[in-house]
């Protein structure tokens, strides 16, 4: 599946009952934890959000300052009852007809905030302002009915932030509809679900038994997110310290050698975290996420590998290769482009999911295996649109990617293979068919020194070796 609009496309994940042979590890997928995705981030002392030039030259007239000054008051009372701990406060933030959805999200917030690693935890105006949309009419006559004097649309952020595991506080967009009264601003509803967009991606602490174990995974450090117990945090606990090392054996040091982990407690909340459709959840084993990239460093904020609870089926090997597969995805995430292809970004995870774990290319590939010996190799490299989940014919595409890479690395050596995933993913790619064509040639042609049509060529006939 292809993540709708985010910074890369990256989502892995493991077909549901598929635990001893092939396991379609990764989705391709990179799903936002929020509606926007382009925040560039500053110091985490500093304003999250650039500022648009309309933004920064126009100055507020007195109705607008006093909006962004009521507004602001009410944010901040609510996110310190929040980190206190304290449902009752928190809840005279709420307008008469908050949603459910809103008042539980509160109730669980305050309940669960305390009982995990968060250094950091607010809501705040953005100061990015952009066209001010009005709230929808249903709305507005039963805010009017009430007596509310002014409403807003405000563009609310949530900058969160947890020890170990964020070197900066993640920014999400999660603008709210606000209300006044005579005795100030009161939060209404989360606004995308009232102009029938998306509601904001769930987080860990708004469930009903967050729990969070850190785990050292040397130089780096990671934290495992759970709701209640799962018999995956004892085994991912376990296993992140090989996998972690097993990455940076093969991508080197420069990533934070450590990662946030969630396991989610039910599919809809797997969905709720991810972004993901309901479908894209029961075909997924796990998929990473993250906010944005900060140019600075540059660094991927608020990447978390996350779990469906179906991913307890797996055995202890394939949980292994699943989670080394996410977590190449982490390491390799800033320098991975939004258009790289899929046939690469997945096929390079997959390899180094697998490595040491096969003798024989139909133990790792059981359904390119079949192909082959039916029909001979695949004429070409796999399209993006057969990675999709609902493509009958996916984990033929997630084998035949993992096998353009393990044939790579067998034939040229692993620094090629990272080195050829840097020239062809780590850059803008272009969408015309015949411009990807080119590119795939030019790196191919400055790394391994074959063209496309050779490196394809020399792929099929090591294939037909192999089977």
């Amino acid at each position: 599946m292809r993540e709708p609009s985010t910074p890369e496309n990256e989502q892995g994940g493991a077909r549901r009952g598929r635990r001893v042979a092939w396991v379609a590890v990764a989705i391709a997928v990179i799903v936002a934890f929020a509606v926007t995705l382009t925040v560039t981030l500053t110091d985490s002392g500093a304003d999250s959000g650039t500022q648009t030039r309309e933004s920064a030259q126009r100055p507020q007239n007195p109705f607008e300052e006093a909006r962004t000054l009521g507004v602001s008051q009410v944010l901040a009372d609510y996110s310190a009852a929040l980190r206190d701990g304290d449902a009752a406060t928190a809840a005279t933030a709420l307008d008469q007809s908050a949603t459910e959805i809103v008042r539980d999200r509160t109730r669980r917030s305050a309940e669960g905030i305390g009982s995990l690693p968060i250094s950091t935890f607010e809501y705040r105006l953005s100061s990015t302002r952009g066209p001010e949309r009005l709230v929808p009419a249903e709305l507005q006559a039963r805010l009017d009915a009430q007596g509310s004097s002014d409403s807003w649309v405000a563009p609310v952020q949530l900058r969160y932030a947890y020890e170990g595991i964020d070197s900066a506080p993640v920014v999400l967009e999660v603008p709210m509809v606000m209300a006044r009264y005579p005795d100030g601003w009161k939060i209404v509803a989360d606004s995308g679900p009232e102009f029938g967009e998306a509601a904001p991606a769930g987080q860990v602490w708004q469930y009903e038994e967050p729990a969070a174990r850190p785990v050292s995974t040397p130089p780096g450090d990671s934290l495992v997110l759970t709701n209640g117990t799962s018999p995956l945090t004892d085994a991912l606990a376990k296993q992140l310290p090989a996998a972690t090392e097993s990455v940076t054996g093969f991508w080197g040091t420069r990533w934070a050698q450590g990662a946030g982990v969630i396991v989610a407690g039910s599919d809809e909340e797997f969905a709720s975290i991810t972004g993901s459709s309901q479908a894209d959840a029961d075909a997924a084993a796990a998929v990473t996420i993250f906010s944005s990239i900060d140019p600075a460093g540059p660094t991927a904020l608020g990447q978390r590998v996350v779990f469906a609870p179906q991913a307890a089926e797996l055995d202890p090997n394939t949980l292994a290769v699943v989670l080394r597969h996410e977590l190449f995805h982490v390491a390799a995430r800033t320098v991975t482009a939004v258009a790289a292809p899929v046939w690469v970004t997945e096929g390079v995870a997959e390899y180094v999911g697998r490595r040491g774990t096969y003798a024989r290319l139909e133990q790792a590939a059981p359904a390119l295996a079949a192909e082959i010996a039916a029909n001979g190799p695949p004429a070409d490299l796999p399209a993006d649109a057969n990675f999709a989940p609902s493509n009958p014919d996916a984990a033929l595409a997630y084998q035949s990617a993992w096998s353009v890479a393990a044939f790579i690395a067998e034939t040229y050596g692993d620094d090629k293979l990272k080195r050829f995933y840097v020239a062809l993913a780590g850059a803008d790619q272009p969408s015309d068919p015949a411009l990807v064509v080119t590119a795939q040639n030019t790196a191919a042609q400055i790394v391994l020194d074959v063209s496309r049509d050779e490196l394809v060529n020399r792929w099929r006939a090591w294939l037909g070796q192999q089977v």
